[in-house]
Formats: structure tokens, sequence, C-alpha cells
């Protein structure tokens, strides 16, 4: 983990997908070195119906959703919403000067006692040598 989602308003697809926001926020992710590469899944998707703040369609907002497995302590959760909203404004600084906007990181962490997962992205060559993992509490 982590699963991070990106939701833009679709008038900024040139600023997520131009910018390469995606590319920015992953690759800002393995560099931390806080989480396993294999376990690093970022994507992003653009709503096509909004409004924002007083209904101008030029006003806009991206949301990320950082969601990691349980157990980290508050201090290392900072950090990760630190690190990863500084590349989110980083990638967005032009655009903060000309267009209203806005954005939000937050970073949640899955439930344990109802996540599980199945993979076989880790270390090997062969897709049979799948991982299921249960996180408990």
């Amino acid at each position: 983990m982590p699963h991070i989602q990106i939701d833009y308003t679709a008038n900024l697809e040139d600023v997520v997908i131009g910018k390469r926001l995606v590319d920015v926020i992953h690759q800002t992710t393995v560099d931390s070195g806080i989480f396993p590469v294999w376990g690093i899944r970022t994507f992003a998707r653009p709503v096509q119906y909004y409004r924002v703040g007083n209904g101008d369609i030029d006003n806009g907002f991206v949301n990320v959703t950082v969601r990691i497995a349980p157990g980290r302590n508050l201090a290392l959760r900072q950090r990760i919403t630190q690190e990863l909203f500084g590349a989110v404004l980083q990638s967005m600084d032009e655009l903060f000067k000309t267009h209203r906007l806005g954005c939000q990181l937050e970073v949640t962490e899955f439930d344990a006692a109802v996540s599980i997962y199945k993979n076989n992205l880790a270390t090997t060559n062969d897709p049979a040598e799948a991982v299921v993992c249960r996180t408990t509490a």
C-alpha cells in the first residue's frame, strides 16, 4: 500500500494529465522510502459533472485520497501527508496563480478487521506465486 486516488474536475485535465500529476505523486511516494514499491497504486479519474464554490465553470478541484495499511504512527502519517501534498502543490503552482481552485489531500488507514488482498507483484516473475494477506488488528 498505499492506494492513491486522484479525483479532479474535468476542466483540470491538462494539469492532471499534462503536468503528469499521477507520475509526480507516484514517484514522490516511491522516493519517500516509506512503502514497498510493489504496493503503491496511483490512479486518477476526472469528474465530468461538478460544481465548485460559486458554480463558475472555470473553478476546479483536486481531491487526493491516500489509503494506507494500519499501524503507522501519527508523525509518519503527517510526513506522508506533507510530502505528497507538497508534490501536488508544486505541480499545480502556476494554476493557483491564474484560476480559482481547491485542493485537498487526506491520508486514511484501511480497516484491518475487514481488509484483505491478493497480489503477485513483489519479487517474483511467476504469477502463480500470489500472496494472500489479511491484516489483523
